[in-house]
């Protein structure tokens, strides 16, 4: 048992924890659960809605952001530590509704972005730029991606009408060296990166890093982004680490967090932090396949039905994620 213990401990050492991974747990404003608002008239537009976003292939949990038509809030959060290089970023789209999107307009507006920097001002370069707009035929609409702003900036569509009220999984690689954006659209969970759906490469700003996501609400309520909802967003260096089926997720800081007995000897494990708030805790083995996930306030988890081995516990509370290693006896 201790040798697989310790082949198991490797194995997990072994993943990449992203620099932002977030299933969007919590409940309210963003601003409230680890986002931070740099933009618009009034903060705390930009909430959380129950229930996630599903992708075939894709581990899913927790919540989901909302954008409405007509507000103006933009937030942005932070990621561990500057990126350069090669950067990806993914997440699950929807898109409610064609109400409030630029009808009839070519470049439409662009609602999700990598930042090149953080906190409450000064979020103004927003490279990899995720576009939105309506498709051709009622009821549908298409994406587009562009590099960055400077010099004349066209971005760059997707041929395709996609369904409103379906998901859709994006992968977007921006190479901050040539200043080039790729989107994917709907990769096969697990698979090697392929050829791009799109490039682009008009803009001619350039970034030296990516420091941070970013979310925008962009014009108004009959010509802007309109009504999407954005789910299990993820930015690191490879594109595996944006497109394996489970989210991979660094260690935030949850104040005052432990896990205890470890190992766990009788089925039940016990988690307390600062806060003691409503949290949501995701268990995975070490392949990455979800065995738990519940939401809940008590502190005490029952993994009664878990085999002996070892764990990567996943604890998200009021806007941070935490993750641990839990060896269950």
């Amino acid at each position: 048992m201790k040798k697989l213990y310790i082949l198991s401990f490797a194995l997990i050492s072994s993943l990449s924890f992203a620099q932002i991974s977030t299933s969007f747990s919590g409940t309210g404003a963003l601003n409230a659960n680890g986002w931070t608002t740099h933009s618009g008239t009034i903060p705390g537009q930009l909430t959380l809605s129950t229930g996630s976003l599903s992708y075939t292939g894709l581990t899913t949990s927790a919540n989901r952001a909302t954008l409405v038509a007509g507000n103006t809030e933009d937030v942005n959060k932070a990621s561990t530590a500057p990126l350069t290089g090669v950067v990806y970023y993914s997440a699950v789209l929807n898109v409610i509704n064609t109400t409030g999107l630029n009808l009839n307009t070519a470049n439409g507006d662009y609602f999700l972005s990598a930042a090149t920097t953080s906190g409450t001002t000064g979020v103004t370069g927003l490279p990899a730029r995720l576009y939105v707009r309506s498709g051709a035929t009622a009821d549908t609409f298409n994406i587009g991606l562009l590099n960055n702003s400077g010099g004349t900036v066209t971005p760059t569509y997707v041929a395709t009408d996609f369904p409103v009220n379906a998901s859709i999984f994006v992968v977007v690689k921006y190479d901050t060296a040539g200043n080039t954006s790729s989107l994917f659209v709907n990769p096969v969970i697990g698979s090697t990166e392929g050829t791009p759906t799109v490039t682009n490469a008009t803009g001619t700003n350039t970034a030296a890093q990516i420091a941070a996501m970013a979310i925008r609400q962009g014009g108004n309520a009959t010509a802007g982004t309109g009504n999407v909802e954005i789910d299990e967003l993820r930015l690191n260096t490879t594109w595996a680490d944006v497109t394996s089926a489970a989210l991979k997720v660094n260690q935030n800081a949850i104040a005052g967090l432990s896990i205890f007995p470890n190992p766990v000897k009788n089925g039940v494990f016990y988690i307390n932090t600062d806060a003691n708030a409503e949290r949501t805790i995701t268990v995975f083995d070490v392949l990455g396949k979800q065995v738990l996930n519940t939401t809940t306030s008590e502190s005490a988890i029952n993994v009664s039905n878990l085999t002996s081995g070892v764990y990567m516990v996943q604890i998200s509370e009021e806007g941070n994620t935490a993750t641990k290693k839990l060896v269950i006896e």
